[in-house]
């Protein structure tokens, strides 16, 4: 794999970790009714917890 190859693939990589992670992210914000940006840690968490995806 050439240079232009790793960076393109390491490029791809990420945009699609921030896609894959907006999503949720976007679902708490509207489950809460406010902002991404507003969310806390503790908020993000429980979600998880109650989604299941995060075993207790």
């Amino acid at each position: 794999m050439g240079r232009s190859n790793l960076m393109r693939g390491k490029e791809n990589f990420f945009t699609n970790l921030v896609i894959a992670s907006l999503r949720p992210l976007r679902q708490i914000a509207i489950e809460a009714e406010g902002a991404i940006e507003q969310l806390t840690v503790k908020q993000v968490v429980a979600w998880f917890v109650k989604d299941g995806k995060i075993p207790t």
